[in-house]
């Protein structure tokens, strides 16, 4: 594969629609049944930083080829503890078929360096804490768990979220 990353562009919206179903399917059932996973949506704010970002909020595609692998979403941490130094990783979604092809690490390499461009001195991201094969990604590129936990309730499954952190 010859994986590179670019901006998103509209017209990669339906793909990264794909990748992100797709990846919830695989990753996720585990933590939420079949019907949760498949009504899982595309968060309005991603199409937003695609269609028109805002300061500092980036979103950007890994593509082998023409085709659109994953995507990552950046922007500014919305976290009530965070500063103008925080950058925060929003979404980040490959796709099943490429997973173990790079197209994650080429993604994660391009996140530290859009948010050091972007001035930002941390960075933080959150997780699931039983989604297990993304924190070992995570992990092996430098993020560490902070200590901050969240609860959430998506579809009536109730779970709690790990915040990780990197400086940059």
């Amino acid at each position: 594969m010859a994986i590179t990353v670019r901006p998103a562009r509209a017209a990669d919206l339906p793909a990264m629609r794909r990748a992100k179903h797709a990846a919830g399917i695989a990753a996720w059932p585990h933590i939420f049944p079949a019907e949760v996973l498949e009504a899982l949506p595309f968060v309005d704010r991603w199409e937003e930083a695609v269609r028109r970002p805002a300061r500092r909020t980036h979103a950007l595609v890994a593509v082998d080829g023409g085709r659109v692998l994953g995507f990552a979403i950046l922007r500014p941490s919305a976290d009530d503890d965070a500063d103008g130094s925080t950058g925060e990783l929003d979404g980040f979604y490959v796709a099943p078929k490429a997973w173990g092809q790079g197209a994650g690490r080429a993604l994660l390499t391009a996140t530290i360096e859009t948010l050091r461009a972007d001035e930002f001195s941390t960075a933080t991201l959150w997780t699931a804490a039983e989604n297990h094969r993304p924190r070992r990604i995570y992990e092996r590129a430098g993020w560490r768990p902070d200590g901050t936990i969240r609860h959430r309730n998506l579809g009536g499954v109730a779970f709690d979220e790990l915040r990780y952190r990197t400086r940059l």
